[in-house]
C-alpha cells in the first residue's frame, strides 16, 4: 500500500529532491547553479525578457535576479540590450555560448533524468510523465 497522501507527498519530495541533485551534478564542470541555469532557461524559452519579467517568471526577488543575471552576463552568456519601448529598460537574452551551454547542460541532465525512466517498465514511465504533465498544467492555472 502507498500510504496516506501526507506520505506519499514525503516521499515524492525526497525522491524528486534526490533526482534533481543528480540532474545537477550531471553537469558540475559547468559551473552553474540552479538558479543560474533556471534563468537561462527562461530566456531561452521568453527571450527576450526584462529583469522584472524574468524575476517574476522566477518567482525571486528583483535584487536576487540581478545577481543571477549579473554572473550570466560577466560569463558572456547572458547579454543585455536597450529596450527599444524604453531607453532606460534593458532586455535580456542568451548569447550565442550561453544558448549553447544551456544546449549541452540540458542534454545532460536530460540523460540523467532518461536513465532513471529506464529503470521503469516502459509504460509506467509513460504514466509517470502522462500524471506529471497533469499536474504541471493544473499549478499553471492555479
Amino acid at each position: 500500500m502507498a500510504g496516506t497522501p501526507d506520505d506519499m507527498a514525503a516521499k515524492l519530495q525526497t525522491l524528486a529532491t534526490r533526482l534533481l541533485r543528480r540532474a545537477r551534478t550531471a553537469d558540475a564542470r559547468s559551473g552553474l547553479g540552479s538558479a543560474q541555469y533556471s534563468a537561462m532557461a527562461a530566456l531561452r524559452a521568453e527571450a527576450p525578457l526584462s529583469l522584472a519579467a524574468l524575476a517574476r517568471r522566477e518567482a525571486v526577488s528583483h535584487v536576487t535576479m540581478s545577481r543571477v543575471v549579473a554572473s550570466l552576463v560577466e560569463a558572456g552568456l547572458v547579454r543585455r540590450e536597450p529596450d527599444p519601448a524604453d531607453r532606460r529598460s534593458r532586455l535580456l537574452s542568451l548569447t550565442p555560448e550561453g544558448r549553447a551551454t544551456y544546449e549541452r547542460i540540458s542534454a545532460r541532465r536530460t540523460q540523467t533524468v532518461a536513465a532513471v525512466l529506464r529503470l521503469l517498465r516502459p509504460e509506467t514511465a509513460a504514466e509517470l510523465v502522462a500524471a506529471l504533465e497533469t499536474v504541471a498544467a493544473r499549478l499553471e492555472r492555479d
